[in-house]
Order: structure tokens, then C-alpha cells, then sequence
């Protein structure tokens, strides 16, 4: 009996002789001539057998496992007929071998979405099929089932294969069989990009929309189809949300939808926040999920963090020295390269002393600290003896006097070569300079100067130490229990634990270590970064140990340590559907977790669903630029977009597009809305109303309004603010109009909407919108990174705002203190309505500080009288403003005169230009002239005249 053997070679098969020693054995081709025998299984045959006719005979040619067997020599006599029954034989297994090709290909491209990761191997099952059947059609025809046949042929249509080719063929045949599904599972019929974003199952798949498109609608349905075709068990799909409220908002509408459709629910899919399904992954692998006292109770966190930092300082007094100059941060001025830059800085960062003023610039916070630090008293830009005017408008004061002397300190911004900041003019600083010591002389005072080389060479505080001991200044050190107790009752003690619970913060949800945050500390170019450093990796590694002495976790640690639990086995996910909800406000901690359910699961397929426009919880550890280049983050990925609104119309749609698409970091989206309108419904007012609180008297009168046209209509007033939305609220309760009408906060407003909005707040400074005081530098550089746009997230919460209202949005600005974003909403490509006289340009003019960039004048009532403020408070040089005696409008002071800015007035008083006081027309001997008001001052007498 032959026994079986593996194949033979060619060159061995074709010694063969004869026809004999051939025979068919069901399906083994038995060769048995002369010393040659092999069984040969035509299950293996990935080609029918070919007969060809040679002059020396006929050859048989079978493919078996790929590689070509021939068998020459064969007698002709029923050769074909040989063959046929051969072949006939082959198609069995043949067949059922391209059977499970169509089949892998309908299951991987009909019946579940196709993935990328699928791509190659669908390729060469296409170039498979191809290449056989066009070498040998009529055989295959012949030999193969009519429906066999068809199927191949409709997947050779592909070769060669592309991705979108096979995305499209899926698409098209599901849209119209979920047809009748897509019209019903919602309240309204999904559009066409909402069935797609259901449809799309790639490996990975974002669907950006827009605000009031329906993201949420998508993925109840998403969960819906996949049921519904039995593409997924309920437990098998993961639905994450950002918060409480949103999960429990898609359990119900889910539970609705599923109820309207008729789709029967024995389970539901896992719907949960991060943090519940971190809890749940924990407890599944055993470990305790006890919660941290500091998670109930914030306030004891702080207790902690205050106690903690107590007793870091108490130990040694140089961590008490240097946190005290490490606070603010450190900022070299010279690097600020516009007068409106620096301008910003002052106003927006508060550089309060440990005496508890506020300073214009970092390095005058240095020498007034060095003074309070050796018990030097003193006072800041006081008053000198003498009024006199060096800078135009700007009465002479001294950075610092030293109380109790005639000793005065000036601190100037040069280098060693006379350099200044780029904004200033050189030549004139440092002839202002030697005017100052020219005015000293001559009023008999001492001056001390420091310069800002000798903060640049480390020397500013030791330099003046021995400058103030050469002058016998006596120095009484403060002690360390003093000092401590002065930083608790300024308040600077939990201003610090301010701070460092928002640096603990970001380093949990960025999962930093020690040389994580030295990294991003010298990538940011924070001054000192070691120290922070060290300081920073000391608290965190004292919050770790607390939580581990309480045995207890806190929010951080649900999905910190979840993480650790799938990587190490302790919990085997397996979901096959994870959908993420809000993905533009994800965490990296949050990622790493989906990465490590997908990467330990069933290599499950990933929707991401949310909106570039609307990532505004950057302050909480949103990572926006895992949605703006997840192609590079995370990997290849389908996209689909929702551009149709069924929320607002197209004025509001086309103002919020056009401004946030004004950042070209952000997705270029094309929205279409539902409601059409001619002309603009988004409306710019001024708060200017002739009382106190012009603000809120707007909004009352606003309200009222709206009221009066449209009784049952809901009303929304959204603040950057929560003092704002109070003030507000007391206003209108005060007029009986609270009924129907919502107060949110930029942030909290995202996901509702209103009939109308009211937009409030919308002025210069870190109380404004946008607001420019950004985070400590130090926050900044542990928080995730932020696009180079200004005002980029800011711009993100203004679409927010914009586009909660579904008829109009109202815009209530302050014209003579404007925040950037009215002074660009002013421009005419966003058709705005611009409701109020306040904001047209010429009125706009009368109240621009001509002293700087970006300052407006204010009028303030003063103890003596009213006076014009700039906006940019010690930002600018000049900072006020006289009231014009014939218009009231602000006036400007130049070197001999003092004009209004009223282009309708210009009404001018002369003024002195040694002192600045008003000039006087006086009768004298020979002829009138002019002469300084402040004549006849005992103390300080100006004595300077001028010919009339």
C-alpha cells in the first residue's frame, strides 16, 4: 500500500513514464511509476490541473500549496477526460477554499465596517482571486457555481484595492439598507454625515461636530446599529462620558431610542464617566477604591497643602528665601518686545510686595522685598519734595523712598551699554535719566540707583546692600516666625496654596514625574526651573504618601492606577466598541487609559466624538491636541464631520464660524443651518447707560425687551464670571424679570442653549473677556500644551457662548475699556449689528489713551475731583487723564498745554511744563504773561512763567 509522501519536486515528476502508474483516489492524485511514489491532496490546490499537449505528449501541471508540481511524459489516450474528472474533483475543495476568501472579504467589507488594519490582507485576497480567475476564466466558469462565480466577480471589480474604494462600497449598500433605522431612531431623521458617523467602524474613527449638530444622536444610534445588526453584544459596547450628566443624558436617550425603534435591550452598554470606570476596573482586580477624605471635602486638601507648606518652609529658611523669589515668576523685561506687550503684562499680573504693594515690574518687586526682607522702611513712589515734570504728564516720583530720610531709590532699565526694552526710545530714557539726577542735586536729596544689568548679573540685591550701608542705612533682619506670619496675613500664604494645588493638579492628570517637570519647566524657559522642581516633585511625593496612609485614593487615582491594573493583567477588557464622548476635552490620563482597553482588549474599534471649536477645560487638563493631530498622536483614523444645525441660524453660525476659524490650528468646518435669516442677529452693545452699574441696568433693559416681543421665550445671561451672573441676578430680581431666564458661566453653558443670550463682560484686563492674565508660568508649562493663536482657548469659549442661542445673541462690551475680542468683532466681515453710538469709530477715538497701545480712559471720581484712568493701570507711563472744563471729556497733557481729545471740542488750557499745574494769564508790570498756578504754594513753589 503507497504510503503518503510529502510532494515531489517537478524535476523528480518529470522522469515519470507512462499513463499507468497515474491513478485518482477521491481526493489523492496517486503517483506510482517505476521507483517514484508520492500522494498528492488536491486539497491543497489553489489552481485547477492544466493539460498541455507537447510533441513528446501531454503535461499536467497542478499548483499545490502555491508552488507548481508538472507531470510530463503523459500518454494522450483520455488524457482530457482525465483531467476534467480531476478538476472536477479540485473544484470541491477549491471552492470551499475561495468560499472562505468571500467569505473573510463580505464580513470584513459588507457586513462589519472595513478597518485599515484589515487593508493588506484584503489586498492580497483580492489579488488572489484576480490573478487566478483572469488566467483562467473558462475553467473557472466551467467548474465553479454560478453564485460562486458572481461573488468573485464582485469583489475583482476592487483590484487593485483602496481603502476608500472599500469605505464607499460599505457606505452605499448600508445607507440604504438602515434606511428606515436612520429616519426613526431620533426625533428627526439623521442627516446624511450623521448616518455615516454611525456607520464608520474603522480601527479608529473621530467625528468633529460642530455645536447643535447632533453628536449625541450619533452615538446613541452608533450603539442602536451595532446591536440591532448583531455586530456587537450591549456588554460588548463602551460609551464614555466626560461627566455624571452626560452619561446618565445618554442612558436615557438611548433608553428611548431603543424603545421607539424597537430594538429589545435584555443588557445595556457600559456607560460610564472615566473616573466610574476606573472605580470599576479597581475593584474588578481587587484593589481598594476607599475614597480620600480630600475628595469629599476640597477644603481639607487645601489644610493639607497649607500644613504641608508650613513645615517645608519652617525647616529651612533658605526654601523660605527662595520660594519668596520664586514668586512671581520671574520675568526679564528685555525679552518683552512691544509696548503693548508690556503693557499687558503689568496690567494683567498682579506684583504685590510682602509689604503688600503693587509694583510695576518684577525687579522693583525684588528691591522692595530685599528692603521689607532687612527691616529697611520705606515708601513706594512717593511723593517727592518737589513737583516737577521730567516725563511729559507724568509728576515725578522716585521708584522708592526710604522714610525718615531725604534717600531716594531709582531703579533703571539699561544694560551696561545704556540699552533699554526694545519699546522704549534709548537716547530719550537716558536723558530722562540724567534729568532725574540733575533734579536731585538740585533739591538737595540723595539718590541710590540699581540698574537692571545687575539683576541680569545676579548682583541687584548685594549691590544695593552695600550701596545702603555705605549711607548708614541700619538693616533689622526679619525672623523667620515674623515673616511667616506677615505671609498669612497678606494672604500669601494661600495664594501660594492656590498655586500649588493647581501644579499638584496638573501633575497628576499629566502623569509627571521629577524629570517630566524639569523637562517642561526648561522648555518653557522658566527662570530657576530645578527649584521649582524639586519643590513641586516634594509636594507630590508627600500627597502620595498621605493618600497611602489614609489607604485611600482619590478622583486622579480611579484612572491612574486603572491603567496600571489592565497593563499588568489584573483586568482583561473586552469591549469591542468603545465611543468617547467630548474627546476634544480628554486628559492624557484619560487617554492612556482608552489606549491600554484597546491595546489589552479585543483590539476593539475606537470612536472619538467631540469638537475642536468647543475644547475649553484646557485648566483641568484638556488636551486639545490629541484631536487636532490624532493622526500623529494616536493613529490613522476615518473622519467624519457634522456640519448641519438644527440649533441656530445662519447669522450666528456664520459670525462664530468666521471668528473661530480666524485660529488656523482649528478644523476648517463648513456649517449649514437648518433656519435661515436675512441680515445679522448678533448684536453689539455698550454697557453705558448713565448709572453706576450701566452693565446690568443693559441686561435689565435687554431682558425686557425681549420680553416684550416674545413673552414665553427662554433667555440666557452667560458671564466669564460668576460676579457678573450675580450682579445680574440681583438686578433683575430687583425688576421682576427672573422668570424664564437661565444665568451660566461661559464654561457651564456648553451643551445648553437659550432662545436668546446675553453675552456679558467684555473688557481689558485679567477681569475681562478674553482674559489676558494667564496662569502663573509655572501652571502654564505643566498644564497641556496651547496653540500659539492669542487668546486661542478663549476664542473656543466665545463659540461656545455665540452659539447657545438659537434666535439671537447679544454682545455687551465697554466701550471705553474694550476687550480685543469686541475691538475685532467690530471689523466688517463678521456682520455684527452694531446697536450702540459707544462703539462707532470717532467715539471710540475721544476715550484712546495716546499713551499707550492699548489703553482706554475711564472717567473715576475722585476724592478730589474726577479724573480719566487708563485701562492698563501701571502699564502705562502715564496712567490719567485731566477732565476737559468744557466738554468733559479727557484731556490730554503735553509739554505746555493740556487738549481735549473731543475732535468736536478741542478745547486746550495751557499748563506749566516744570510742574504741570495750570498757567494763569497775570497782569504785569510791562505786559501780561503767563505764570504757574502754583505760585503761591508755600511748600513748593513753582515760579515759572511765559511770555503770552
Amino acid at each position: 500500500m503507497l504510503k503518503e509522501m510529502d510532494f515531489l519536486p517537478a524535476n523528480t515528476l518529470g522522469r515519470l513514464l507512462g499513463y499507468k502508474g497515474i491513478k485518482l483516489d477521491r481526493t489523492t492524485l496517486i503517483v506510482h511509476m517505476r521507483s517514484v511514489r508520492a500522494a498528492l491532496d488536491l486539497t491543497q490546490s489553489s489552481e485547477f490541473a492544466q493539460l498541455n499537449e507537447r510533441w513528446y505528449g501531454s503535461q499536467l501541471t497542478l499548483t499545490l500549496n502555491n508552488a507548481s508540481q508538472s507531470i510530463r511524459f503523459l500518454k494522450k489516450l483520455n488524457a482530457k477526460e482525465f483531467v476534467h474528472i480531476l478538476n472536477k474533483q479540485i473544484a470541491i475543495s477549491f471552492a470551499e477554499y475561495l468560499s472562505s476568501l468571500v467569505a473573510t472579504w463580505e464580513s470584513a467589507v459588507v457586513t462589519q465596517y472595513p478597518r485599515q488594519s484589515y487593508l493588506r490582507e484584503l489586498q492580497q485576497i483580492c489579488s488572489t482571486i484576480n490573478k487566478g480567475y483572469k488566467s483562467d476564466p473558462a475553467t473557472w466558469n466551467q467548474f465553479l457555481s454560478d453564485d460562486l462565480i458572481k461573488q468573485i466577480k464582485a469583489i475583482i471589480q476592487f483590484y487593485p484595492v483602496s481603502y476608500e474604494a472599500l469605505q464607499n462600497h460599505h457606505e452605499t449598500i448600508h445607507l440604504g439598507k438602515r434606511k428606515a433605522f436612520f429616519d426613526c431612531v431620533e426625533a428627526n431623521p439623521l442627516t446624511d454625515e450623521q448616518r455615516l458617523g454611525v456607520l464608520r467602524s474603522d480601527d479608529l474613527n473621530m467625528v468633529l461636530a460642530a455645536a447643535g449638530t447632533g453628536k449625541t444622536s450619533v452615538m446613541v444610534a452608533k450603539a442602536l446599529d451595532l446591536i440591532d445588526r448583531g455586530l456587537a453584544k450591549p456588554e460588548e459596547i463602551l460609551i464614555l462620558a466626560y461627566n455624571k450628566a452626560a452619561a446618565n443624558e445618554l442612558k436615557t436617550r438611548l433608553e428611548r431610542s431603543s424603545n421607539k425603534t424597537g430594538i429589545t435591550l435584555d443588557k445595556t452598554p457600559h456607560i460610564s464617566t472615566f473616573h466610574s470606570l476606573g472605580r470599576q476596573v479597581l475593584r474588578d482586580a481587587r484593589i481598594s477604591t476607599y475614597m480620600s477624605i480630600f475628595v469629599e471635602d476640597p477644603l481639607k486638601l487645601k489644610q493639607w497643602v497649607t500644613e504641608w507648606l508650613l513645615n517645608y518652609l519652617s525647616e529651612d529658611i533658605s526654601r523660605l528665601v527662595d520660594f519668596i523669589s520664586l514668586t512671581p515668576e520671574p520675568v526679564d523685561p528685555f525679552t518683552i518686545k512691544t509696548q503693548a506687550e508690556y503693557e499687558a503684562y503689568v496690567r494683567d499680573n498682579e506684583l504685590r510686595t510682602l509689604n503688600d504693594e503693587l509694583v510695576k515690574g518684577y525687579q522693583e518687586l525684588v528691591i522692595a522685598n530685599f528692603m521689607y526682607l532687612n527691616g529697611i522702611p520705606y515708601t513706594y513712589e512717593a511723593r517727592y519734595v518737589s513737583k516737577r515734570r521730567i516725563e511729559v504728564g507724568f509728576d515725578y516720583s522716585p521708584d522708592f523712598h526710604l522714610d525718615g530720610t531725604d534717600i531716594y531709590i531709582e531703579h533703571f532699565g539699561i544694560d551696561r551699554e545704556g540699552g533699554t526694552r526694545p519699546d522704549i526710545d534709548a537716547i530719550q530714557y537716558n536723558e530722562e535719566m540724567k534729568s532725574k539726577r540733575a533734579l536731585h542735586i538740585e533739591c538737595g536729596t540723595t539718590l541710590i540707583e540699581t540698574f537692571h544689568y545687575e539683576w541680569v548679573e545676579e548682583t541687584l540685591t548685594s549691590g544695593l546692600e552695600r550701596k545702603l550701608k555705605q549711607l548708614d542705612i541700619k538693616f533689622n533682619p526679619i525672623n523667620s516666625e515674623q515673616l511667616l506670619e506677615q505671609l498669612q496675613s497678606t494672604g500669601k500664604i494661600a495664594n501660594w496654596c492656590d498655586l500649588l494645588l493647581k501644579a499638584l493638579a496638573s501633575i497628576r492628570v499629566e502623569r509627571l514625574d521629577y524629570d517630566g517637570m524639569l523637562a517642561r519647566f526648561q522648555h518653557a524657559k522658566i527662570s530657576q526651573p530645578q527649584k521649582y522642581t524639586v519643590l513641586l516633585n516634594a509636594l507630590h511625593e508627600a500627597y502620595v504618601q498621605e493618600l497611602k496612609d489614609q489607604n485611600a485614593i482619590d478622583f486622579d487615582d480611579m484612572i491612574i492606577r486603572s491603567i496600571d491594573a489592565i497593563g499588568q493583567g489584573l483586568f482583561t477588557p473586552k469591549w469591542t466598541y468603545v465611543l468617547v464622548d467630548e474627546f476634544q476635552d480628554i486628559s492624557t490620563a484619560r487617554m492612556d487609559l482608552v489606549k491600554a482597553i484597546i491595546e489589552r482588549g479585543p483590539i476593539p474599534s475606537l470612536t472619538v466624538v467631540g469638537d475642536d471649536w468647543q475644547s475649553i477645560y484646557r485648566f483641568s487638563g484638556g488636551k486639545l491636541e490629541l484631536t487636532t493631530r490624532f493622526d500623529e498622536l494616536v493613529g490613522p483614523y476615518s473622519e467624519t464631520k457634522l456640519q448641519k444645525t438644527f440649533r441656530y441660524n445662519n447669522s450666528i453660525a456664520d459670525t462664530a464660524g468666521l471668528f473661530i476659524m480666524e485660529n488656523p490650528e482649528q478644523y476648517k468646518k463648513h456649517i449649514e443651518t437648518n433656519t435661515k435669516v436675512d441680515g445679522s442677529q448678533v448684536y453689539l452693545l455698550d454697557d453705558k447707560v448713565g448709572v453706576k452699574d450701566g452693565l446690568y441696568q443693559r441686561v435689565v433693559e435687554v431682558v425686557s425687551k425681549i420680553k416684550s416681543v416674545d413673552n414665553n421665550a427662554s433667555i440666557a445671561v452667560i458671564g466669564r464670571y460668576n460676579y457678573l451672573l450675580n450682579e445680574s441676578k440681583a438686578a433683575l430680581a430687583q425688576n421682576q424679570l427672573v422668570q424664564n431666564v437661565s444665568l451660566w458661566s461661559f464654561h457651564k453653558s456648553k451643551g445648553l442653549e437659550a432662545d436668546y443670550c446675553i453675552l456679558i463682560g467684555f473688557s481689558q484686563g485679567k477681569l475681562g473677556f478674553p482674559n489676558e492674565n494667564i496662569d502663573q508660568a509655572v501652571i502654564e508649562a505643566l498644564l497641556p500644551a496651547l496653540d500659539a493663536y492669542p487668546h486661542s482657548e478663549e476664542r473656543r469659549l466665545l463659540y461656545v457662548g455665540l452659539t447657545r442661542a438659537k434666535k439671537k445673541s447679544y454682545i455687551i462690551g465697554d466701550p471705553t475699556s474694550p476687550s480685543a475680542f469686541i475691538t475685532e468683532l467690530l471689523a466688517p466681515k463678521y456682520d455684527v449689528n452694531i446697536h450702540s453710538k459707544a462703539f462707532q469709530e470717532r467715539y471710540r477715538k475721544i476715550f484712546k489713551c495716546p499713551n499707550c497701545e492699548a489703553g482706554y480712559l475711564k472717567l473715576i471720581n475722585g476724592k478730589f475731583g474726577g479724573f480719566y484712568a487708563c485701562s492698563s493701570g501701571k502699564g502705562c507711563r502715564v496712567g490719567k487723564a485731566r477732565v476737559c472744563s468744557e466738554c468733559g471729556a479727557p484731556s490730554i497733557d503735553n509739554r505746555t498745554t493740556s487738549d481735549c481729545n473731543n475732535q468736536d471740542c478741542r478745547h486746550s488750557m495751557k499748563t506749566c511744563e516744570q510742574c504741570g499745574r495750570p498757567m494763569k494769564l497775570r497782569n504785569g508790570k510791562f505786559s501780561d504773561f503767563w505764570g504757574c498756578s502754583g505760585y503761591g504754594i508755600q511748600d513748593d513753589q513753582c515760579r515759572n512763567t511765559r511770555k503770552q
